[in-house]
């Protein structure tokens, strides 16, 4: 089958991100023998233009249709992609009686009111290099699709939606077709390439949607099959600033020495950052780290409270976050906090005791968000009813943010004063250091890697 993938993603803040999900469903699908070309939103001028094209030059048999996010997940200044993708669908109905199916981790967080809003053939909720293509045989023989060989295919408004019963047992053959899309654009406006070690997540932080989205049990890719993927895009594309997408790069802690070790025993010329737990850093670790080429650490702290680290059910604790920046210090790794203030019993006590805690473990960078976003399927929706944040009727399609009734705008006016007096804070849903603008400039002038390590 002619099959056309369409990467719907348009947001370019802070860097505009390689769409990596669809691009490992293309190499599924053309290992299953389809025909596959792609269609990227994010760098077109004329988005509606660049669809008609495709339709007319490619004539697809099937279209199946990447949302990576509903939201920018900030506030005050939310803002949703919802009615993008319904006029994306609209064009794609005008241009093509091929079956359009969605899936993408935007999509996996809630597939059934998404299709019943967007009003596509078929969803795909979770991993689709399994599920796409066996999809794709029934389209092709006009066969409805039914639950057998372990999916499950549910009636939503006229529409399927396909679920997988179980996630991806071995990651090591998969990868992505890094060809569908243009990578050196993204190498020349975000700044490095995205590189996947491991899927899924078994803690339960109340408001991450990422158990959803990649199931609850942690599958590794093959260290040396993560090190090769690293080696050719270094060799072959001359990308040698990789950031890794793992939700926590350091757990299992020895898969994540295990690469670090073959990057530097290998002693390939790369710049590397990732997403980290504090609970999972040690000496060891760090010094592996810094040896293979690590420039930068993200750490999900979320809160420097004690009161507060316990509510969103975090799994370390304030001692944790100052080991683990210490070490960044030792070994000259730049790192960066993110905190989200407001979650359910944050007071103005603990609002200081994090921000007493950043200006002790001085990171290289604060990112500060205010306010929690309401996702299905997480714990906040129990919190935000509770609290009469939220209504029982609502499908939260569309942002909601839980903010503790004791804060609300003085929580806002708090955490703007201070980052606009504080040259390494970041405050996304204020604009504080997110101009698009500035960012652009700075790729143009030829710089890698996360923009924050540039903060003082």
């Amino acid at each position: 089958m002619r099959v056309l993938l369409v990467s719907a993603n348009t947001e370019k803040v802070p860097d505009p991100v390689y769409p990596i999900g669809p691009a490992y469903v293309a190499a599924a699908s053309r290992r299953a023998g389809h025909e596959v070309a792609g269609i990227d939103l994010c760098f077109a001028s004329e988005r509606r233009t660049t669809v008609e094209d495709a339709l007319r030059d490619f004539a697809p048999d099937a279209i199946g249709v990447s949302l990576r996010n509903l939201d920018n997940s900030a506030y005050p200044q939310s803002s949703s992609y919802i009615d993008d993708y319904r006029d994306l669908i609209s064009w794609l109905r005008a241009g093509s009686r091929a079956p359009i199916v969605l899936g993408g981790a935007g999509f996996t967080v809630m597939p059934t009111t998404i299709l019943e809003q967007l009003h596509a053939d078929y969803g795909i909720a979770g991993e689709g290099e399994e599920a796409f293509p066996w999809l794709l045989e029934r389209i092709a023989t006009g066969e409805r699709p039914r639950s057998e060989n372990g999916f499950s295919c549910f009636a939503v408004n006229g529409s399927v939606l396909v679920t997988g019963e179980s996630r991806l047992r071995r990651l090591d053959d998969v990868g992505p077709d890094r060809d569908l899309f243009d990578s050196p654009a993204y190498y020349e406006r975000g700044g490095c390439a995205n590189v996947q070690t491991k899927r899924g997540c078994c803690f339960e932080c109340v408001f991450c949607s990422y158990p959803l989205i990649e199931g609850s049990k942690v599958r590794m890719r093959p260290a040396a099959g993560v090190v090769d993927e690293i080696e050719a895009l270094v060799r072959d594309r001359g990308i040698r600033h990789v950031f890794f997408v793992d939700n926590i790069f350091n757990l299992p802690p020895a898969h994540a020495k295990q690469i670090c070790r073959a990057l530097a025993e290998r002693r390939i010329d790369v710049e590397w950052s990732a997403y980290m737990n504090p609970k999972f850093v040690d000496d060891e670790l760090v010094r592996c780290m810094a040896a293979s080429g690590c420039k930068g650490v993200e750490f999900g702290t979320d809160s420097g409270s004690p009161t507060m680290i316990a509510a969103l059910k975090k799994e370390f604790d304030v001692e944790d976050l100052r080991r683990a920046s210490r070490l960044c210090h030792e070994h000259g790794i730049k790192f960066c906090h993110s905190l989200i203030f407001g979650g359910p019993g944050e007071t103005v006590a603990t609002v200081e005791e994090t921000i007493s805690l950043m200006e002790e473990l001085r990171p290289t960078a604060v990112v500060a968000f205010t306010g929690i976003r309401v996702l299905p399927g997480t714990g906040m929706v129990d919190i935000a009813l509770r609290d009469g944040q939220i209504d029982a009727d609502d499908n939260l399609l569309y942002p909601k943010f839980y903010i503790s009734e004791s804060l609300g705008d003085e929580l806002i006016d708090r955490i703007d004063r201070y980052a606009r007096a504080h040259s390494n804070w970041i405050v996304p849903g204020k604009g504080i250091k997110i101009n698009v603008e500035m960012l652009q400039r700075l790729r143009a002038r030829k710089i890698k890697g996360q923009l924050w390590r540039l903060l003082r």
